[in-house]
């Protein structure tokens, strides 16, 4: 670092120990900005975000669609189980109720001090037409007021606007518990949170809460303002014509770069 570089002074001279030093500064402040960029970019595979509504106006050069890039789309839907496991790979019997981890710290993991691996958050979530996605996330204390029926969103990518496969998945926020999903955080939370409220979507995402978490009454006393001011596998059930065009995700901005 830049104290390194203060002794190669000595050895190399001043010219290579400033220049060091000047590296390695910078590197301390551009490194959560390189990293961030090259997880989305893995993300997104390298290809570029394509804007879905101006899709037909932008000449691609007769590629086809699939071709074009990834277009972005919100995903609405509530929590139907959440649980813990030790593999993402386990079936439902050998899961364990998230109520069991009340207790929870990462730094206190005893499964990953035994084994080296640390438990596992399974978030299995459905929307009001029955797709469904399950996603894992490495264990955290900031999990443990998830319940069932609470209302979630994320983005999804695909290379097809009628999303019949998926491409990429981000992480979940869920407002209730004050909790996002995800063992990285690729949006830029507080763009995503006010794109949804901008976008005049928060009550259909609260739409999607069902039991306790329903949102159909419209003297819900929930305060929209709390929950907004705090703000690796996955399976999908293949539904043609998933999001209609008013959900269309616009990718400039959300995306943590």
């Amino acid at each position: 670092g830049v104290f390194g570089a203060y002794f190669v002074s000595y050895i190399l001279g001043d010219f290579v120990g400033i220049l060091g030093a000047f590296v390695s500064f910078f590197w301390i402040l551009l490194s959560p900005e390189l990293k961030a960029y090259q997880r989305n970019w893995e993300l997104r595979g390298g290809r570029d975000l394509v804007d879905p509504w101006l899709d037909d106006e932008v000449d691609f050069g007769g590629l086809r669609e699939d071709q074009r890039g990834l277009y972005g789309a919100y995903y609405f839907g509530h929590v139907v189980r959440v649980a813990v496991v030790e593999d993402p790979l386990l079936p439902e019997s050998e899961e364990y109720p998230l109520e069991e981890f009340d207790d929870y710290t990462m730094e206190t993991d005893e499964n990953e001090k035994l084994l080296g691996i640390p438990w596992k958050l399974r978030l299995l979530v459905n929307d009001i037409s029955g797709r469904e996605l399950q996603v894992h996330a490495r264990m955290s204390e900031e999990y443990l007021d998830i319940e069932e029926g609470m209302p979630v969103a994320a983005v999804i990518l695909s290379t097809s606007r009628r999303f019949e496969q998926l491409a990429g998945l981000t992480d979940f926020c869920i407002p209730d518990a004050q909790s996002w999903v995800g063992d990285y955080p690729y949006l830029d939370r507080s763009e995503f949170e006010a794109g949804i409220v901008r976008d005049g979507l928060w009550d259909t995402m609260l739409d999607e809460g069902e039991g306790d978490f329903a949102n159909f009454d419209e003297d819900d006393d929930r305060d929209d303002d709390v929950y907004y001011e705090d703000y690796d596998g996955e399976e999908f059930e293949e539904d043609e014509g998933m999001f209609d065009e008013d959900e269309d995700f616009e990718v400039d901005d959300a995306f943590d770069s």
